[in-house]
């Protein structure tokens, strides 16, 4: 899953345990202590208003509807009713104790609270938003805490819908006022949501302002813990942003704090994205060997690819005949292909000669064969030589490139050289006649007369030889 995707993932279900975790109720409704009510009763003087009284039939209301919702309060035969039952009957008590006589606007935002709940409890999102806008209808009519909790559980709601303009545009409403009551009341953890909900909107800049915030806020206090997705949100930012050498230091950071295979492949790719080709396969080259590489098939063929710009192709065919071994590479063309070629470049040829003709039975791959017909040739295994360029040649000859000629001459070419000296020189000769039909330049032509001369010279001395 995606970072962008990771941060949207918050469902009703999740928001709602927040919900009434933060959101301070009145007394008398089923939602008394939380941690904005507890915020309320802090020495800081706070701006407060004067809530109305509930009148006593309401709360008696409000009673009857709790022992509905609420479990351990229900009856023997309301606990035998579905929770559907019991939340319609909820509902239906609501609108009578909503419609009833005398009842202020206090006790109408209470009601509104439970129909909030009985939304969540049937993870009904829009319903949930419904009802808490409605109680800050009545915002002048409850507590000043309350409030501003629920303007904080509709952004995280709106968020869950993935509506984001409205979840911002409540977060900003208030950060605005919770910070006129008191700054300190905007804490680490709305920094980070806060954060959250600028990155989805692609706004980096401000999404690093936030979770800067949240990680020197959380630094200051011993009981608060730095986490690791804080950096790791601050870390998308940057490099939507191309900002690779902040990118750099926060991933530095992570890997001291959180050592994470991953990042240190993310650290690879800044330094490679800053130019620093040296550090890059350094830190690349430093998480294979603490096997943070054993899982990623392409990231062991990039170390081994490394060792080939560093001129030491040796090491390369290690890396993959170990990675082969141990089954964290798949014996496929690709892989065989590079084992057989990085032996070769380290002028192992012997050890060259299983892969790449693995790797060529494989895909049909007339240039294999001739890399294979060459090395067999240097080797003076001859007549595998010749058996290598043939099929080089068939493949060259049903190929539709249009470079498929050129390579079909030098095959053709390659496999004389190998005739001659296995002094099958009449074969030599019908492949001469096979490359005359094939060249198209001067060049081509000359060498062919060339290699005639020397094969005319060379059955001349057997001749001699031979008496």
């Amino acid at each position: 899953m995606s970072i962008k995707n990771t941060l949207k993932s918050l469902s009703v279900v999740a928001v709602a345990a927040v919900a009434f975790a933060t959101v301070p109720m009145p007394q008398g409704t089923p939602f008394a202590e939380t941690a904005f009510a507890q915020e309320q009763a802090a020495n800081k003087p706070r701006k407060t208003r004067k809530v109305q009284a509930i009148p006593l039939p309401f709360q008696k209301k409000l009673e009857k509807i709790s022992e509905v919702l609420n479990p351990e309060e229900m009856s023997d035969a309301e606990k035998q009713a579905t929770q559907t039952e019991r939340l319609a009957r909820a509902s239906q008590l609501l609108d009578d104790a909503y419609n009833s006589r005398g009842v202020n606007d206090y006790a109408k935002s209470i009601v509104w609270q439970y129909r909030a709940q009985i939304a969540f409890d049937r993870e009904d999102t829009p319903g949930a938003i419904n009802a808490f806008e409605n109680v800050l209808k009545f915002k002048e009519s409850i507590p000043v805490a309350q409030e501003h909790g629920i303007m904080y559980n509709l952004a995280q709601l709106y968020y869950s819908i993935e509506n984001y303009d409205r979840a911002l545009q409540y977060l900003k409403d208030w950060e605005r006022e919770v910070s006129a009551v008191d700054p300190a009341l905007v804490g680490v953890n709305q920094l980070v949501f806060i954060s959250q909900v600028y990155y989805t909107l692609n706004e980096f800049n401000t999404a690093i302002t936030y979770i800067d915030r949240a990680i020197t806020d959380a630094e200051k206090v011993d009981t608060i813990e730095v986490k690791e997705n804080w950096y790791g949100l601050r870390l998308a930012c940057l490099w939507e942003l191309k900002d690779y050498k902040r990118a750099q230091d926060t991933l530095i950071t992570l890997i001291v704090n959180w050592p994470d295979p991953s990042y240190w492949n993310q650290l690879a790719a800044t330094y490679q994205e800053l130019g620093n080709e040296t550090a890059s396969w350094s830190i690349l080259e430093a998480a294979y060997k603490q096997g943070f590489l054993d899982d990623k098939p392409a990231q062991i063929r990039n170390v081994a690819q490394i060792q080939i710009a560093r001129d030491a192709p040796i090491k390369c065919a290690w890396i993959i005949e170990d990675a082969l071994k141990e089954e964290q590479l798949e014996r496929d063309a690709e892989n065989l292909r590079t084992l057989g070629q990085c032996y070769m470049q380290a002028a192992e040829f012997d050890k060259a000669i299983a892969p790449l003709t693995a790797a060529a039975k494989s895909e049909n791959d007339g240039d294999l064969w001739f890399q294979i017909g060459q090395v067999q040739l240097a080797s003076d295994d001859l007549t595998d030589a010749v058996t290598s360029f043939d099929k080089a040649n068939s493949e060259f000859t049903s190929s539709k490139d249009s470079k498929a000629a050129g390579k079909r001459f030098s095959t053709v070419m390659m496999k004389a050289q190998a005739l001659i000296e296995l002094k099958r020189f009449k074969e030599a000769k019908t492949a001469f006649a096979e490359a005359s039909k094939i060249a198209k330049t001067s060049r081509q032509r000359r060498q062919i007369s060339q290699w005639r001369g020397y094969l005319k010279a060379e059955e001349a001395r057997e001749a001699t030889l031979k008496g």
